[in-house]
């Protein structure tokens, strides 16, 4: 392989003990389920029932949950309360003429 850079660094393999499916999950992830929890309960439609997070403890059962909820979040298009949705595309020719008719009329004097 050619190098095309002066400078390479190797990145380490991720060791095998970095994923434990018994380890209890840690502060970073028990927030993230917190606030998955607060996605999941605007996205809940009547008569389903809300998961009890507080009872997710290992990364096994935590990851199962953050795959659902992203699934699930995923599925309603990303769009829950609030969401932007993104502006439709134009066609090439309408964003030219947009663009040349702003730099007309956004000329400032420099001072």
């Amino acid at each position: 392989m050619l190098k095309k850079y002066k400078l390479m660094m190797k990145v380490p393999k991720t060791p095998k003990n970095a994923y434990d499916h018994g380890r209890f999950i840690s502060s970073l992830i028990e927030h993230q389920i917190k606030h998955f929890s607060e996605i999941e309960r605007s996205l809940l439609k009547p008569g389903e029932t809300l998961t009890d997070y507080t009872k997710i403890k290992t990364e096994l059962q935590a990851s199962k949950y953050l795959k659902h909820m992203t699934a699930l979040a995923h599925e309603r298009g990303g769009r829950a309360k609030g969401a932007v949705v993104a502006p439709e595309k134009t066609s090439s020719a309408t964003n030219a003429a947009v663009s040349k008719s702003k730099t007309k009329k956004g000329k400032r004097k420099s001072r």
